[in-house]
């Protein structure tokens, strides 16, 4: 991964991006070294918070080894410097989904590879500026997938250059083996080679960047240094106060929480359940729609119906009203038609087997497909239904006469006038006999 030195970060104080690691049980530290999980290392390891006679800090090479551990143990890894790149940005927006969107953009000509093969986390700096951490995707699920394997769920990582020590005015500088960690704010730094040549000139070039724009720090402290490591020399070289210590910096360790977590979007934990569930995402949207899609299906029928239930009632109101208007109140017109008709059939004398209800029920889907049609008057005598209508023109005449003749009736023209309104006709009506 390419490596470019940010700027210093002036902030003294964590942002937001930041959360307290707690008091409520213990705390379990790792030192993740380089190349691990691959590459099988010592990982270095302590324990806050852990119960009296129960050690406190080791090395292990299998992580099931540590002592005191609980379900209560929360646990933070400090993941190796030089797998992250420490980097600042600065975007018009605070949305984290834009944020995250706008990073690999943004960062473009500062990473190699594919942005969607690596992962961005941030945090917001006092000055409104970002300061991001961006790391391979595959090596971030590595450390969380390694860790989980051995029962440990962690709830932040973060670059260990990151633990070092930082002072007001002074960079930290720590060397540990073949590697050099130079870090140069609250959420900034960088790793390289130990080789004092090289360490000398990406030193310079990080100086150089900071005094033309921010505060330059006045010292340089510099933790377990090699033989041979002279003060005055580096003093010279870089315009700093050298202080030099030789005690380990992680058994002094004190960092109250991690700068930066790594575990932001896809990482995050409260990320880990939609992980469990994206399998049955597909499932669930497509049941949410069928339920959605049947439940607009019936209302829509429903309504449907009940629309048309509505109008043939409206209709069947409004024959009853024209053929009985004598009749004051209509609760049920089909039945009190029927039983009116029935009355009328009973006065009239012996019965030829015919009646109007049957006439009536071929006559509707005429009457009501042609719209045009008004009808005025109804007479029903001899077994015959006499209608007096009013009609557009006299191909409408033909138009309902032909209708009616298909369904089986028998259709006689009494008369048919033009008028200012139309055409004025009656038409008798009796059925076939089979």
């Amino acid at each position: 991964m390419k490596i470019k030195l940010p700027s210093l970060l002036t902030a003294k104080r964590p942002g937001r991006a930041q959360k307290s690691w707690g008091t409520q049980g213990n705390v379990l530290e790792l030192l993740l070294p380089h190349g691990w999980p691959e590459h099988p290392g010592a990982v270095r390891w302590r324990l806050r918070g852990a119960k009296p006679g129960i050690a406190t800090h080791g090395d292990v090479t299998e992580l099931n080894q540590i002592p005191g551990l609980s379900s209560y143990t929360r646990v933070h890894a400090w993941t190796p410097a030089a797998e992250t790149l420490l980097t600042s940005a600065t975007l018009p927006t605070r949305s984290r989904a834009k944020i995250q969107q706008a990073l690999p953009y943004t960062l473009e000509e500062q990473l190699i590879g594919e942005p969607d093969k690596l992962h961005f986390a941030y945090r917001e700096q006092e000055d409104g500026s970002l300061a991001v951490a961006v790391t391979a995707r595959a090596r971030t699920q590595a450390w969380v997938t390694k860790l989980k394997e051995a029962g440990l769920h962690p709830v932040s990582l973060c670059p260990a250059l990151l633990a070092l020590p930082l002072h007001p005015d002074a960079w930290t500088l720590a060397f540990l083996g073949d590697e050099a960690w130079v870090r140069t704010g609250i959420a900034s730094g960088f790793a390289c080679t130990a080789e004092e040549h090289t360490l000398l000139a990406m030193l310079r070039t990080a100086l150089r960047e900071v005094r033309n724009g921010t505060r330059p720090p006045k010292t340089l402290t510099v933790l377990q240094p090699p033989a041979g490591f002279d003060p005055n020399t580096w003093a010279s070289e870089l315009g700093l106060t050298i202080q030099p210590h030789k005690q380990d910096f992680w058994m002094t360790h004190q960092e109250s929480a991690p700068a930066i977590n790594i575990l932001q979007g896809s990482f995050a934990p409260t990320a880990q359940m939609r992980q469990i569930t994206q399998a049955l995402r597909p499932a669930a949207i497509m049941l949410a729609l069928w339920l959605i899609g049947s439940l607009g299906f019936n209302t829509w029928e429903w309504w449907q119906l009940k629309k048309t239930h509505d109008n043939l009632r409206q209709e069947m109101t409004a024959l009853f009203k024209r053929t009985f208007p004598e009749a004051q109140v209509v609760v049920d017109p089909a039945l009190q038609m029927q039983r009116l008709l029935g009355d009328l059939e009973g006065k009239g004398g012996k019965s030829t087997g015919a009646s109007l209800l049957p006439i009536l029920g071929e006559i509707a889907p005429v009457m009501q497909s042609n719209t045009q049609i008004k009808l005025r008057a109804m007479q029903f005598s001899e077994n015959k239904l006499t209608l007096e209508i009013t009609l557009p023109d006299f191909q409408a005449m033909e138009t309902i006469k032909t209708a009616l003749g298909a369904r089986g009736m028998q259709v006689e023209v009494l008369g048919a006038n033009s008028t200012a309104a139309g055409i004025e006709g009656r038409l008798r009506l009796g059925q076939n006999k089979t």
